[in-house]
């Protein structure tokens, strides 16, 4: 399947997602803030995709700090606009991939972001290396 097939696949799982949830955005991103596919605002959309790299620096101080070990989905919460919660969809893989969807106030997501984790990993899997192959081959 082409990449312009695939993210469009991706998209419309993203939108399904935000009309099943009420969700006014999604998106997939990279571990660096790249964009991968988005349902909603784009300009949002890129905005949370940078606010995204930022992820492993605060798990990692959460580690260190918190000894916090099994860190599965970082939830920003602000009272008026929601919350935007990032949730890893593989780890320790280059790139990185996270789910990013941004949740109405008292709204719930963890079953509807399970879900379409596993359907997204189903979808972009053949594009990620797999553990055992290197990165960069040289």
């Amino acid at each position: 399947m082409s990449s312009q097939g695939i993210e469009a696949q991706v998209t419309a799982l993203l939108a399904g997602m935000n009309a099943m949830g009420g969700y006014q955005l999604s998106l997939v991103c990279t571990d660096q803030g790249l964009l991968v596919a988005s349902a909603g605002e784009l300009v949002r959309s890129e905005i949370a995709a940078g606010l995204t790299s930022l992820f492993d620096e605060i798990v990692g101080r959460a580690g260190r700090d918190l000894a916090l070990t099994q860190i599965d989905e970082l939830t920003l919460s602000d009272a008026g606009a929601g919350r935007f919660v990032i949730r890893p969809l593989n780890s320790g893989e280059s790139p990185r991939l996270f789910l990013v969807v941004q949740v109405p106030r008292d709204a719930s997501w963890r079953r509807n972001t399970n879900l379409v984790a596993r359907k997204l990993l189903a979808i972009l899997s053949h594009l990620l290396p797999s553990p055992s192959e290197p990165e960069h081959p040289r």
